[in-house]
């Protein structure tokens, strides 16, 4: 449940910056075939994200955003939820958990229903931290998320990341 309404609490927060009407408002999303109908639209959704540089300003991209966290808050196809490791990471960034949220749903759909849970989360990290440590991304590197970029570099990000869930 506390991870369901952090999950929530995110898309809250994303869907009050995105006011505009964007092209996701057309794509239903009421019952189970609706989320699997949307799910090409979904990697599409994060394709953009994770190929377009952060800026406050392209409310394509958070409107991109927004779509990806209701699908996952709504699809009975998958299991998403934030643990305590990009709590910790993120220190509650929404644009490094915008990143994070759209690389562990194109990941999930990239391997189908089927996909281990820690395999999908892992590789989340690793799309997040190689986004992050690319300049052009116009993403500040501090603090963990650092931590984590130094990590994968050097060939521990699974250590980093245990070590993240011990804590």
């Amino acid at each position: 449940m506390k991870t369901l309404f952090s999950i929530l609490f995110c898309f809250a927060a994303f869907s009050v910056f995105s006011q505009n009407s964007s092209q996701y408002d057309n794509i239903p999303l009421n019952n189970a075939a609706d989320y699997r109908k949307a799910e090409p639209y979904v990697i599409l959704a994060a394709d953009y994200v994770y190929s377009s540089p952060i800026d406050k300003e392209n409310s394509n991209r958070t409107n991109a955003i927004s779509f990806i966290m209701k699908w996952m808050v709504g699809t009975s196809d998958y299991s998403f939820g934030m643990d305590e490791t990009i709590r910790k990471i993120s220190n509650s960034d929404p644009e490094i958990l915008g990143i994070y949220f759209s690389s562990l749903a194109k990941y999930a759909l990239s391997k189908g229903k089927g996909a281990d849970r820690e395999d999908m989360k892992y590789n989340a990290y690793l799309m997040m931290a190689t986004y992050c440590e690319n300049p052009d991304n116009n993403f500040r590197i501090r603090g963990e998320v650092k931590k984590m970029i130094d990590a994968k570099n050097q060939g521990k990000l699974k250590d980093f990341l245990d070590s993240k869930q011990k804590k």
